[in-house]
């Protein structure tokens, strides 16, 4: 029997390697790339990495002289917050990366390939009138980019030109208290699908909670969030709390019962932990079913609290 097994798994795990698991490369578009006559700015994000597998090669009469790189990433401000930003880089030394987008694809190998998703970055090639193109990427053997285009745009010396804000990530409060600014509700995560009781889906481990310092983080979640299966809520307001107050407040929420049944949604919580992440962390509904969650190294606790105990964690 345990020779069967071990075959078993065998076969699994070779199934998972298999060709056929690899991302297929997309054929080149049969249609010539549209050459634009001049460069504007960086478009909308492309959020498919593996998109110029399919777009139509470079073209033998187009020659670059350059290459504009648009990506999306984080920067923090002066104030703390931090916004989500999308940069556009130049480079002018492209002989390295026109050589490899003149590569073929090769010939899909019949062996092996493993499971992880590689593409390139969003860049776009332009002559020395200014005209500009997406040109395609050839394949591997594998059917992903080939790793020649792939090092020669890691290789380009590139100078950030424009940089645009798309939105912030972190309000400076949120910085300055140390919270995140979006977090989730975990409290209706783990009960979602419980039909608003304490039932099966409630988890009734042991509660513990950090015992040295903690931060108190509020949270407010969107109408649209309350009762999904996945809540979150947007930063309201946080900071360290008091070492005197955590001890007594640790004390009430460890001496806290089972949790009744309960169908209301949260629309306020907050989030109690160490502020190096150590020892779990405390969830607390502040309106709703009054529900505390405590989230444990060895696991996860629900228990019931009261709107008393909730005005309590909430005071400034």
């Amino acid at each position: 029997m345990r020779s069967v097994v071990v075959l078993a798994v065998a076969v699994l795990v070779l199934a998972a390697c298999a060709r056929p698991a690899a991302a297929p490369a997309l054929p080149p578009s049969p249609s010539p790339p549209v050459t634009h006559p001049a460069w504007v700015a960086c478009p909308p994000g492309d959020d498919d990495p593996t998109a110029p597998l399919g777009l139509p090669p470079l073209p033998a009469g187009f020659v670059p002289a350059g290459v504009v790189i648009c990506a999306d990433g984080l920067r923090t401000r002066a104030d703390g917050g931090e916004d989500r930003v999308r940069r556009e880089r130049r480079g002018s030394d492209v002989a390295a990366l026109v050589a490899a987008l003149r590569l073929p694809s090769e010939p899909r190998t019949a062996e092996a390939c493993d499971l992880s998703l590689v593409g390139v970055v969003w860049f776009a090639v332009l002559d020395a009138a200014g005209r500009w193109l997406r040109p395609g990427v050839a394949a591997d053997a594998c059917g992903k980019p080939r790793i020649e285009v792939r090092d020669a745009l890691d290789r380009l010396t590139l100078t950030t030109v424009r940089t645009t804000v798309l939105g912030e990530t972190k309000s400076a409060a949120a910085a300055a208290s140390g919270c995140e600014q979006r977090w989730g509700e975990m409290i209706g995560a783990v009960t979602a699908g419980s039909a608003g009781s304490a039932g099966s889906a409630a988890p009734a481990g042991g509660a513990d909670a950090p015992k040295g310092p903690v931060r108190l983080c509020v949270y407010t979640v969107p109408a649209s969030e309350q009762g999904s299966g996945k809540p979150a809520g947007d930063f309201a307001r946080g900071g360290l709390l008091p070492a005197d107050r955590w001890t007594v407040l640790r004390a009430k929420l460890l001496a806290a019962g089972p949790p009744v049944p309960c169908p209301a949604h949260a629309g306020r919580f907050a989030v109690l932990r160490a502020p190096d992440g150590a020892g779990g962390e405390v969830y607390a509904e502040l309106d709703g079913c009054h529900r505390l969650l405590f989230s444990t190294p060895s696991g996860n606790a629900l228990r019931q609290g009261s709107a008393a105990l909730a005005a309590e964690i909430d005071r400034p």
